[in-house]
């Protein structure tokens, strides 16, 4: 959440209680959020092993750099002006979790021979925004470098 106050709070980071507050350096706004307690879920096994898979993939520097210019037409989408990502990492978790609700493609057992055999949408950004996993922007036909 967004912090208000009367009082101005500078430069102030840290935290209080059970809030911490911190500076966006995109946005330049100070955000409190609650101090993050971890909480055994069902869920969370799957979704580690997906998240480690797919960076286990180790994308190309040129595949990173293509998410990170996709990053800045994305952000300047009219219908993302609220909810703004903020790396290429959150682009790449968007892009393969799409993928799998699309697909039936497990990411927890996903490899790069399979990417490339299946030619599947993640293994490039134009790819992945002609196959509707990530929006159209201007210019992403030349984001075509391989994962």
């Amino acid at each position: 959440m967004k912090v208000r106050s009367k009082v101005n709070f500078g430069e102030f980071t840290g935290r209080t209680e059970d809030l911490i507050y911190y500076r966006s350096r995109i946005t330049g706004k100070i955000y409190a959020r609650k101090r993050w307690t971890f909480k055994d879920h069902p869920g969370q096994a799957p979704f580690a092993a997906a998240q480690k898979a797919i960076y286990a993939l180790n994308p190309s520097k040129e595949y990173r750099q293509n998410l990170s210019d996709y990053l800045i037409a994305y952000n300047k989408l009219p219908e993302n002006a609220e909810r703004r990502v903020l790396s290429w990492g959150n682009l790449y978790n968007k892009l393969m979790f799409a993928m799998q609700k699309m697909m039936p493609v497990e990411l927890k057992n996903i490899t790069r021979e399979q990417i490339f055999q299946l030619r599947l949408p993640c293994i490039s950004v134009k790819d992945a925004v002609e196959n509707g996993l990530l929006p159209v922007v201007k210019d992403f036909e030349k984001l075509n470098k391989e994962l």
